[in-house]
């Protein structure tokens, strides 16, 4: 059987294809479906070095961070040149999030979920809203999506078996108490 990680290989098998289908232009789509962000089946930073080679988390992290400072409105050269060297701090410190996960918080706080100055380029205005906004606000939203995946089960284990129906004019409960008669077994409280 296929691991997760060859799996994603086979479907990407660069940097490049994976550059292309995690670009910053499908932020909207994390964005707009966070629950499927945080459970994609995706690698993290940390295992994107492992697939692809060290240093492809930075570059992968240098591409997200340089789409948000093209579309702010700061225009100095020497920002430019510290993306590098905070998208490599910023790989390492994030290394085990899932690149979809990453996704949803460029495309927030692009935004302007977790920074009200987004159009003025810092790169620790971003390691910021990343730690102090993101990272807590992930928390929350996993808990409820954990809480939503039991219900989820808790339901399919109340309901019925594939194939078994409840007839007309039985009642739940009558209808099992009925079923383990049939079975030979005493039904509760009689």
């Amino acid at each position: 059987m296929a691991t997760a990680q060859q799996h994603f290989l086979q479907k990407y098998p660069t940097l490049g294809n994976v550059e292309q289908a995690f670009t910053p232009q499908r932020w909207s789509y994390a964005v707009s479906k966070p629950q499927a962000a945080y459970l994609a089946q995706c690698p993290t930073l940390h295992e994107l070095d492992a697939l692809y080679g060290p240093g492809s988390s930075s570059v992968w992290i240098y591409n997200q961070v340089t789409a948000l400072f093209g579309s702010s409105s700061s225009k100095d050269a020497a920002q430019v040149n510290g993306i590098a060297i905070f998208a490599e701090n910023f790989a390492r410190e994030a290394r085990g999030y899932k690149l979809s996960e990453l996704m949803l918080f460029f495309g927030r706080y692009k935004s302007g979920r977790y920074d009200d100055s987004y159009a003025t380029f810092d790169t620790r205005r971003i390691g910021n809203a990343f730690f102090h906004g993101f990272l807590p606000h992930r928390r929350q939203e996993l808990e409820t999506i954990e809480r939503l995946i039991q219900q989820e089960q808790a339901e399919k284990r109340r309901s019925l078996p594939e194939g078994y129906t409840i007839p007309e004019g039985y009642n739940p409960w009558t209808w099992y108490q009925e079923q383990l008669r049939q079975r030979g077994e005493t039904p509760l409280f009689q």
